[in-house]
This record gives structure tokens, sequence and C-alpha cells, in this order.
């Protein structure tokens, strides 16, 4: 359907890193995280019609280069966040289902990830026991990471390349109402204008995503002028 924009509010330039994160807080509705440019990780708990107050995570998430959130990886029906600091290092935060506390200390689950420049959780897209992540190269190329449902992923796969064209590569959910999650991406032209695309998944672990259909330049998402799914 045709994207509608709603003001959530002003200040939000404080945060350097903004998350869509599913619902992590027992609310039935999605949530996000804001990391502030002191490396505080603040929770906004959403509300069905907005987002709650916000409630401070803890400090020292600046150690993070990439931060993604939306799928269960844990098995427990509430999404979970991931992150990878700048060692390579990936580590989990399961989510507590508390808007007080929405996560569990960190666990280690994988190394050599500084081999990617986007991370992505998209739900479970594959068909697994778990949600699962996708992971771009810095050659272009894009890798999904099965879930296994405890916290862990089996060996990567090879979706496939040219996806350095993308500035974001997005979990946006079940867009189509098909049952699956679906990836949008955000890239450029060859005549410099800005568009965004949409990869419906097929929910088979080998071919994840069908092909690209293009749905707006940002020019006409700005001017309420969008094609639909």
């Amino acid at each position: 359907a045709q994207p509608e924009r709603t003001d959530r509010g002003t200040g939000w330039n404080v945060y350097d890193r903004l998350v869509a994160t599913g619902d992590i807080g027992g609310s039935r509705f999605a949530d996000v995280v804001g990391r502030d440019r002191t490396g505080v990780l603040w929770f906004y708990q959403g509300t069905g019609t907005g987002l709650a107050r916000r409630v401070q995570v803890g400090g020292g998430w600046q150690a993070y280069d990439k931060l993604t959130a939306g799928s269960d990886l844990t098995g427990d029906g509430r999404a979970d966040l991931v992150a990878t600091d700048r060692s390579g290092v990936l580590w989990l935060y399961a989510s507590t289902g508390s808007a007080t506390k929405p996560f569990a200390p960190r666990k280690r689950i994988g190394g050599g990830w500084q081999t990617y420049d986007r991370i992505t959780a998209t739900g479970n897209i594959a068909g697994g026991r778990g949600g699962d992540l996708v992971a771009r190269d810095r050659d272009g190329v894009l890798w999904l990471y099965l879930g296994k449902g405890d916290g862990t992923f089996t060996a990567r796969t090879r979706v496939g390349g040219g996806w350095q064209q993308y500035d974001e590569i997005i979990g946006i959910g079940d867009a189509d109402r098909d049952g699956r999650p679906d990836l949008l991406v955000e890239g450029e032209t060859m005549y410099g204008a800005q568009f965004l695309s949409f990869y419906k998944g097929t929910g088979d672990s080998r071919a994840p995503f069908s092909a690209r259909k293009k749905l707006w330049t940002l020019e006409e998402l700005n001017n309420d002028r969008g094609l639909v799914f």
C-alpha cells in the first residue's frame, strides 16, 4: 500500500542511530531504540498510536558500528537485537519483554563480521526455526544467515552480487501480507535520483528473494505520489 507519513515529534537529531526493533517490550506493538551521540541507548515502546516516553537502556553503545533488530533469534516469540563491534564480534541482546529492562546481558555469537558493511535483521524469511539476518560484504555480495532459533545461525548462504548499489537495506516485515517478511532497499539511478525498491521474501533459503520491484523515487514519496505494492 502507499505509505503514510506521521509526525513523531522533534529532537530526534540527538541520535546517530535509530533502529525499529519490532515488539521487544511486550506491548504487542513495534518499538524503537535510538543511540545518542554519547553512546547511550534509549528505548521507545510502541503504543499502537505512537511511542511512549523514552527509557534509558544503558551506556557504552558507541562500541558498536552496526545495530539491527526485528528477528526472533532465540525462539521465544520476541524480536531481538544484534550488534557488531569494531573488531568484528557479533553480539546478541535477547529481548526480555520488559519495557524497563528490554534486553538481557549480551552474548557473543560470532566473529569475523568486520567483512560486512551492512547487516539487516529480516525476520524469518527462509523457513528455518528462527529469525534470520542478511549481511552485505564490501564487494557488494549479500549473504543469508539462517537462524536456528537458539541465538545462532547456520553457515552463510550466498544470495547474490550487485548489492553495493544500495545505500540502505531494510527489513520491513510482511509488506505484501503473504505471510513472509520482505526487504526494502534505497539506491541511486544512473540519473542521480534516489529510489526505493522492494524484494519479496520467498520462504526458500536457496533463493530467499524474488526479483526486485521498483516502487518510488524519493521525490515521488515526498510528494505522496508513490506506487502501490
